[in-house]
């Protein structure tokens, strides 16, 4: 009898020892790019330039409906006045249609989750564009094609509807009520920029995310949409979506003080042959320390998904800094491939490069990229300059691997794109290639972003 007793408990502490509580202080999950072979949607038969120019075309549409849904918001009560009372110009169109955040198929980044009690495993888009956690369930009436089995809420015994009068109820940007039965329940509906569109109930469920140490940590009553409505362009490999902005029914919002308002990510520069995923990091996982450290305010927006600072100046090798650069606003955002500077900017970025590096320039085949160059004759000792960006209090250094990408042997691009057509001057991306081997981190509750210099690979 003592010696089943003794089992039991070591069991049981073993299995404390597996699963935390939503208690903790920090934990780390894969962030996976898709186009990384652990990724699902990896595709072996594509070419270097087959992804370049995927990730291209992806990134345009994203950035424009980034764009759209700033704007729109924008216009429904922005102050257009940063936290030191520094104007930035209005933008010229107010017209921009009203859109949901962003383009279904056009984000870069996977994650994986557990919902459910028993947990089941969701591999779900990571997305600091949304809010909104999503993912597919039983019974779906009008579903794209899914790889994966959907999620059913009746085998689960943490799953429960909210209903109507409920707190995240309100915090959706629109919902209804379904009356049908004797506790009214809460439907959402979100539609996307290209015609994508997922509606359903909102619930609350207990979400599990496998750690990069092998433990496991879980968080009860997290505001979801299970969706029984799904159409359009999403990926059938993936089954949902994780919202990581800065709104209030967000993943990093919701878990609030137990991963003490902040995460962070380290980015594996893309096309990498480092078998290593990037890393995504919340509480004390996400903290980020040393002499290196830049950090900056975040402007104070009606458009509270977005995690937004001001460009306020750009400087080519040690000291070319480009001049008439009015400050604007500026997205720091992980689903967006490349980084959109406004049209007069740009041409005025590609001028002093094209005057610094000397090389023979080349037209990108498909027109995605300002300012290509032909390396076949680069010395061995030539580097292409570094470009810093003043973004608020933070002076951010891209590296080479930053700004340039390479689209096919011996032409390397610059990573970055006019929002001409897009936006105004007033309104910019970081992308995430400007984010790769950086330790990016977000302070919500201190309304702050650090970014340090970082080998990703070995983080």
């Amino acid at each position: 009898m003592a010696s089943r007793t003794l089992f039991t408990f070591l069991s049981i502490f073993a299995l404390s020892l597996l699963i935390t509580t939503a208690s903790a202080v920090g934990f780390s999950v894969e962030l996976i790019h898709r186009d990384h072979p652990k990724s699902p949607l990896y595709n072996p038969t594509f070419s270097l330039s087959d992804r370049v120019h995927a990730a291209a075309w992806r990134s345009h549409a994203r950035a424009k409906a980034l764009c759209r849904t700033f704007f729109s918001k924008l216009y429904t009560g922005m102050s257009s006045t940063t936290n030191n009372d520094s104007p930035i110009p209005s933008p010229a169109s107010p017209n921009a249609p009203i859109e949901t955040d962003i383009i279904a198929n056009s984000v870069d980044y996977l994650m994986s989750v557990r919902l459910g009690t028993p947990s089941r495993q969701i591999i779900a888009i990571a997305d600091t564009g949304s809010d909104l956690i999503w993912v597919t369930c039983k019974p779906c009436s009008n579903c794209y094609q899914q790889d994966a089995p959907l999620f059913n809420p009746a085998s689960s015994s943490s799953y429960a509807n909210l209903p109507c009068s409920s707190k995240q109820c309100y915090q959706l940007p629109s919902s209804q009520c379904d009356d049908s039965s004797s506790a009214s329940k809460c439907i959402y509906q979100y539609s996307y920029g290209d015609g994508s569109q997922t509606s359903g109930s909102l619930a609350r469920e207990t979400v599990t995310f496998n750690t990069t140490f092998g433990s496991s940590v879980g968080f009860p009553g997290v505001a979801f949409g299970c969706s029984h409505v799904a159409n359009g362009t999403f990926e059938r490999h993936s089954a949902g979506l994780v919202g990581l902005g800065a709104g209030p029914l967000s993943l990093v919002s919701q878990l609030g003080s137990s991963i003490e308002h902040r995460f962070s990510y380290c980015l594996v520069p893309y096309g990498s042959t480092n078998v290593t995923t990037s890393r995504l990091n919340f509480g004390s996982d996400a903290v980020i320390s040393g002499v290196d450290v830049e950090t900056t305010r975040m402007v104070s927006s009606t458009a509270e998904t977005f995690y937004t600072v001001t460009l306020d100046g750009i400087t080519v090798g040690k000291n070319n800094t480009l001049g008439s650069i009015q400050r604007s606003y500026m997205i720091v955002d992980s689903g967006t491939t490349l980084t959109y500077l406004g049209s007069t900017v740009l041409e005025s970025l590609v001028e002093t490069l094209v005057k610094s590096i000397g090389l023979p320039q080349v037209e990108d085949s498909q027109r995605l990229f300002p300012l290509c160059f032909d390396e076949s004759n680069a010395g061995t000792d030539f580097m292409y300059p570094d470009i810093t960006l003043q973004l608020g209090q933070a002076t951010v250094t891209l590296k080479p691997y930053n700004a340039f990408i390479m689209i096919k042997e011996k032409v390397r691009c610059l990573a970055m794109a006019s929002n001409d057509g897009i936006a105004d001057d007033n309104l910019s991306i970081l992308g995430n290639i400007a984010q790769q081997n950086f330790h990016v981190g977000f302070d919500l509750a201190s309304r702050k972003i650090s970014f340090a210099p970082a080998d990703c690979t070995k983080y």
